[in-house]
């Protein structure tokens, strides 16, 4: 149901018709066309109240039939309707020759349905639900035009930001060197900047330094295929200045000649030469990497996962193979790790992985790769190596990082870690992930009955 306060508005009920050189007054004649009964009943009687004779019309093709038998000032049409579209009653009215003002109501207000509505001919737009105080000024307006000195394109740039104003999604207009020719409140709000402050500078003043390239693509696919989508991180300059993801759809830019030659485009400001809108898709990308990151990674220790190392592994092997370069393969196991947590409980366990998993990290370079391979075990990639001795250092590395006690539990318990690691080398021990992992696995598993800290190389002869 529309909202209405039940306010009085100031209405003149009357327009004027000419008959023989006499200029006399009469009712002003309405058509609603809307498929909600309830709404149109309640639409018909408030009108007809405030003095106007009033049809309804329960959908498109009701609609055709009345204009086509009574003369009517203005219409005011639902766009998504049974049978006849509001669109297509439009297109009708303007095929025969009829040129009644219209005002659009409508739920769908998305920036492609409203440049469509006013192409085809609407006088104003309003959504879903609408202020009915708000319909009825605009219904005045349509029917008793005040004169005005301001040249037509002010006059249509005006409507173009009064409809665009009521859009749920930021709107940017451009003119033909690509400066903001004006934006919609939700845009001010997105970018934290006023309209004063934007209008007549470039559209890549919004755009932050790392995707000016893209930006730049993005306009000349436009003007290749008429329209382009691009995601664009843009500036926020409000408080906790920064940027937002965003998601950029513009229209093909719009030539003066163009303007001036169709019907269609006869409500487009000419000053406007590329139409756009923004999607802030900030909190999507965030929980999509969230969600990438915890299906790749482990949940106590933050470490990549199996999946994620095996990839990697993978990948590195692939392009080892091409530059004839070697690359170890670590796996590391932890010595009486179920002993630590039948005694100090799971807790403890959990925070002593994450005490060695964050002392390993720090043992290794940028480029290597430490997982949690699963339970007590660890797996390290060091792709790019020299031969073992480079292996060598880092598993002497890794066993110095365990070599002190790890206090947990607030310091009410120490413990001191022993591991033990096996090494393979590609290609010598092993041509793909899974020879690799195996060989370093058996390399792992021939030295921890001893319990110790230590390492050792796979001997293909221990096999």
């Amino acid at each position: 149901m529309p909202k209405y306060s039940g306010e009085p508005v100031s209405l003149d009920r009357t327009v004027a018709s000419t008959n023989q050189g006499e200029t006399h007054r009469r009712k002003a004649r309405l058509l609603i066309a809307d498929d909600e009964p309830r709404l149109l009943m309640s639409l018909c009687s408030i009108l007809q109240h405030r003095g106007f004779e009033v049809d309804a019309a329960k959908d498109g093709h009701t609609a055709c039939r009345q204009a086509e038998s009574f003369v009517y000032d203005l219409i005011i049409l639902n766009l998504r309707m049974p049978g006849k579209s509001g669109f297509e009653v439009m297109s009708w009215l303007r095929d025969k020759g009829l040129n009644p003002s219209i005002i659009i109501i409508s739920g769908f207000s998305d920036f492609h349905t409203v440049r469509r509505a006013f192409r085809l001919g609407a006088s104003d737009f309003l959504r879903k639900p609408y202020d009915v105080d708000e319909l009825i000024q605009s219904v005045n307006s349509q029917l008793q035009p005040e004169p005005s000195l301001i040249p037509s394109d002010q006059k249509l740039e005006q409507l173009f930001q009064l409809a665009f104003d009521q859009l749920p999604d930021p709107i940017f207009a451009l003119d033909k060197r690509m400066r903001m020719s004006f934006l919609n409140h939700r845009a001010e709000q997105l970018l934290g900047s006023h309209r004063a402050d934007l209008v007549g500078r470039p559209f890549t003043y919004l755009v932050h330094d790392d995707d000016l390239p893209k930006a730049s693509r993005l306009f000349d696919d436009t003007k290749t295929l008429g329209s382009a989508r691009q995601e664009l991180k843009l500036r926020f300059r409000g408080v906790g200045k920064g940027y937002k993801e965003c998601e950029i759809n513009i229209v093909f830019p719009f030539e003066r000649s163009e303007i001036a030659q169709s019907t269609e485009l006869a409500h487009v400001p000419t000053s406007a030469r590329v139409f756009g809108s923004i999607r802030d898709v900030t909190e999507r990308k965030q929980t999509l990497a969230l969600m990438e990151f915890r299906a790749s990674h482990d949940a106590l220790t933050g470490l990549p996962n199996r999946t994620l190392f095996l990839d990697r592994l993978a990948l590195a092997v692939s392009q080892a193979a091409r530059s004839e370069q070697q690359l170890a393969v670590l796996f590391i196991d932890l010595n009486d790790f179920k002993h630590v947590n039948d005694t100090f409980g799971h807790n403890v366990g959990d925070e002593l992985l994450r005490n060695v998993a964050a002392r390993l990290k720090m043992s290794l370079r940028e480029g290597d790769t430490l997982s949690r391979y699963g339970g007590d075990e660890f797996t390290v990639l060091l792709p790019s190596i020299e031969g073992p001795q480079d292996a060598s250092v880092v598993a002497d590395k890794l066993l110095q990082s365990l070599s002190t006690p790890m206090k947990l539990e607030n310091d009410s318990v120490r413990i001191l870690v022993k591991v033990c690691i096996g090494i393979a080398l590609y290609p010598e021990d092993g041509a793909d992930t899974k020879e690799l992992l195996n060989s370093a696995d058996k390399a792992m598993y021939r030295i921890k009955e001893h319990r110790l800290s230590t390492y050792s190389f796979f001997n293909r002869k221990h096999k």
